[in-house]
């Protein structure tokens, strides 16, 4: 045989080959179940044109599903959530003008996401908003949080990751009327605290307000971040910054429903070291931090854990 004759086997060869290859990564993507009948050895039966349309078995896609924590953790690689969020602060701030916070705990929020307040609201209103809020859960009034949870609307977030029964307690709404201590707590937050923060932060003026109660059963809420990073000083839709009182008078070590805050600071590629600070949630205590930044979470309560919450826009 010439070397010619042999270079056309050889090219023959490697097109059959290829060929092959082909069909037998297009059979891969269809299951034999999913082929059209072939049509029997009757002559008769064979239609003139064999009907088979290609666009009744194209693969089904894939739709990856992700969570709220995985997603954060890919917006994050682009760009340190509290970098991001600097860019909502005031660059000139007048602290002798703050009715709440002082110039340290303003500079905390900016240059660590959160700060820590203390003793903000007086011990009788803070009793007394405690037990209309156990009235209140044992009345049936409050709903248990994860029963609220819209996969449609927030597709990134378990349902099941909380375990608290909240009530809405907004400026105006008819709850108030039935308690005038936390008519005044929430007007602390409406009025004062709010007022200040916007002296620091852009904010647009909305904002929602909600009381949690946590039975002594070990209920707890899971790891979480309130909204997603932003920069934005128009966007009116992502939470800016969460601020939460706690009415615990007498807490003590072992009664658990700490707030535990994931700090990276400014660092959060996956080399960061993670700091982790557990905050008590002592009566009148009040913590800060920016909604868009601060992975936290509620630890295990095993004794009644009341909290008043505002998330500010």
């Amino acid at each position: 045989m010439s070397s010619q004759e042999n270079q056309e086997k050889v090219d023959v060869e490697e097109k059959e080959e290829a060929l092959a290859s082909r069909i037998m990564k297009l059979v891969s993507k269809t299951t034999l179940d999913d082929l059209p009948d072939f049509p029997s050895d009757d002559v008769e039966s064979l239609p003139s044109d064999f009907e088979y349309n290609p666009d009744d078995y194209d693969e089904e896609e894939e739709v990856e599903e992700i969570s709220e924590m995985e997603l954060l953790k890919q917006l994050d690689a682009s760009m340190p959530p509290l970098l991001l969020a600097r860019e909502l602060f005031h660059e000139n701030v007048d602290s002798s003008q703050f009715s709440v916070l002082t110039a340290e705990q303003a500079n905390q929020l900016f240059e660590k996401g959160y700060t820590v307040l203390n003793d903000v609201l007086d011990q009788s209103t803070i009793r007394q908003v405690r037990e209309w809020a156990t009235a209140c859960f044992k009345a049936g009034k409050m709903v248990k949080a994860s029963s609220r949870h819209n996969e449609d609307d927030d597709p990134f977030r378990e349902g099941n990751a909380r375990g608290d029964y909240t009530i809405w307690v907004s400026p105006g709404s008819q709850i108030l009327k039935e308690s005038q201590p936390l008519q005044a707590c929430v007007d602390w937050f409406s009025q004062r605290l709010h007022k200040d923060l916007e002296r620091v932060v852009h904010l647009h003026g909305q904002a929602e307000y909600q009381l949690a109660y946590y039975p002594p059963d070990a209920s707890h809420y899971e790891r979480h971040r309130d909204s997603f990073p932003t920069d934005d000083k128009e966007d009116v839709d992502q939470r800016r910054v969460t601020a939460i009182v706690y009415f615990n008078p007498d807490w003590k070590e072992g009664d658990g429903g700490e707030l535990r805050i994931f700090d990276k600071g400014i660092d959060f590629d996956d080399d960061a070291e993670e700091t982790i600070v557990d905050i008590a949630p002592m009566a009148a205590r009040c913590v800060l931090f920016l909604s868009g930044v601060m992975d936290h979470a509620v630890m295990p309560a095993f004794n009644e854990r009341i909290a008043l919450t505002s998330w500010y826009r």
